[in-house]
């Protein structure tokens, strides 16, 4: 079943960039390497889609509203960084903030011009699925999808490019909008020798990961590569390859699958708990 496909390969994308954010090299290196691996599953899920029949109309709609632009977002998301990254001038830290700035100015643009689209896909509405995410299509809406900009019919609907450009822009915001927001220089800390985590380092996996699903680090644009890189330096300690790692979690059974954080869960309530029955001023009164 190709949702089934897509659902497994792009899991396979997802692993492989988290590789690459573990590998020391720098932030050009790092994008352009990532949209090679993007591009290539993209044509993976392409040849796949191609060579095999949907089963039904909503098997199509579904791939083309919710698979095809996940793997076109990355691609999106990875073209403007780079393009952001090879234009971005040699100033001052609040030109260069300005300069971010403006990139959010752009993406406004983006939603403006497409705000009956978005109003449609952010809504759930599936009245006008079947003109705006099934192929061959011969006559689109033209107030929600102004271009048809994959010329391939065979992989390509009205609508789905515009939704992955949906999808990358807000991944776009958030970004911008941490580095808009960054403080100009850095703040002294401690050096790594000051702390050392002593614990088991799956333990500061499941940290991490518990960070990572919930976008706390960078308005949720940290990958779970960066956050163990991180750890690991602050606290003089090796985790490992984090997808690797992960599978570990993954194979608990018998015990939680989130052991750890259920330990530090019991453990501050029962913190609480403790500082909640000893209390002098109520002692005090009752005496």
């Amino acid at each position: 079943m190709i949702l089934e496909f897509a659902d497994d390969l792009y899991r396979e994308l997802f692993e492989e960039l988290e590789l690459i954010e573990q590998e020391p090299i720098t932030s050009k290196l790092e994008i352009s390497k990532k949209l090679k691996v993007a591009r290539s599953y993209l044509i993976k899920l392409k040849d796949k889609a191609i060579a095999q029949s949907f089963k039904d109309e909503q098997e199509e709609i579904t791939f083309f509203k919710t698979k095809k632009p996940l793997f076109v977002s990355h691609m999106l998301y990875l073209l403007v960084r780079q393009r952001m990254e090879l234009t971005k001038p040699e100033t001052t830290a609040e030109q260069i903030k300005k300069y971010y700035r403006y990139g959010l100015k752009g993406i406004e643009k983006f939603y403006t011009d497409n705000r009956e689209l978005y109003t449609y896909y952010r809504s759930g509405a599936d009245h006008l699925d079947r003109l705006l995410f099934m192929r061959y299509v011969n006559e689109p809406p033209s107030w929600l999808c102004p271009a048809r900009v994959d010329h391939d019919e065979r992989f390509s609907t009205p609508a789905d490019y515009l939704i992955a450009k949906i999808i990358s822009n807000e991944h776009l915001i958030r970004y911008l909008q941490m580095l808009v927001s960054e403080k100009d220089g850095n703040m002294e800390t401690e050096t790594a020798a000051d702390i050392t985590w002593t614990g088991e380092s799956i333990n500061l996996l499941e940290t991490a990961y518990g960070w990572y699903c919930t976008g706390q680090i960078n308005n949720g644009q940290a990958g779970i590569g960066k956050i163990v890189r991180k750890l690991e330096t602050v606290f003089n300690v090796k985790i490992g390859r984090p997808y690797r790692r992960f599978a570990e979690i993954k194979q608990r059974k018998r015990l939680s699958r989130t052991k750890f954080m259920d330990e530090m869960s019991k453990a501050i309530v029962k913190k609480l708990d403790d500082e909640d029955e000893y209390r002098p001023d109520t002692q005090n009164r009752n005496d």
